[in-house]
């Protein structure tokens, strides 16, 4: 993955979707927060359409994730649910919609160090959620460690979530942080 800031990946971002354009008149809404945070509200509207399948991302999500990314070679996507086939690598806990069938907490046993330059994850949200796909909810501090396994020095997880305690935020990025091998994390809540 070539070494773009977080600057040009929002700038990547708002070129390929120039409205609304992000906001940045007050800290709280500003994109870029240092190197190390990419945030943003976007507005997709209510059409979920999509596969209809129960939590399937809203009809042009990825193409906006995607838009920052122009240079991931290798990408994992976690908890892929109805994603159909493409460039990319789906792992689920169950076979449908899955290339690589697997426990997420145990993510490194079917990976090398290393093997992507970007992960998207969208995990069940709540108990509730997890309950509807039959599995037990997601212990999100243990897959969090196991994507930095998996993610090479200088790649991206975009991780999906209601919330993202900043307390977890802090701790994962001290967890992840080494010199100029940092994996960054892109999150939208």
């Amino acid at each position: 993955m070539e070494s773009f800031t977080l600057q040009q990946r929002a700038d990547f971002y708002s070129t390929a979707f120039p409205w609304p354009p992000p906001r940045t008149d007050v800290e709280e809404t500003a994109w870029v927060d240092g190197d190390r945070w990419l945030s943003g509200i976007w507005v997709l509207g209510n059409d979920y359409r999509g596969s209809g399948y129960y939590g399937a991302f809203p009809p042009n999500f990825l193409k906006r994730v995607m838009a920052m990314f122009p240079d991931a070679q290798k990408i994992l996507h976690l908890f892929s649910g109805s994603l159909p086939p493409g460039p990319y690598t789906r792992f689920d806990s169950r076979p449908e919609g899955a290339d690589v069938v697997g426990d997420a907490h145990k993510l490194s046993q079917h990976f090398k160090p290393g093997e992507f330059d970007l992960i998207i994850g969208d995990p069940p949200y709540s108990a509730e959620d997890a309950e509807h796909y039959g599995q037990p909810m997601v212990q999100r501090n243990k897959v969090l460690a196991e994507c930095v396994k998996v993610l090479q020095p200088g790649g991206f997880l975009v991780w999906l979530a209601k919330c993202f305690r900043c307390s977890a935020k802090t701790r994962f990025f001290c967890a992840v942080r080494s010199g100029s091998s940092d994996q960054q994390i892109i999150g939208f809540a």
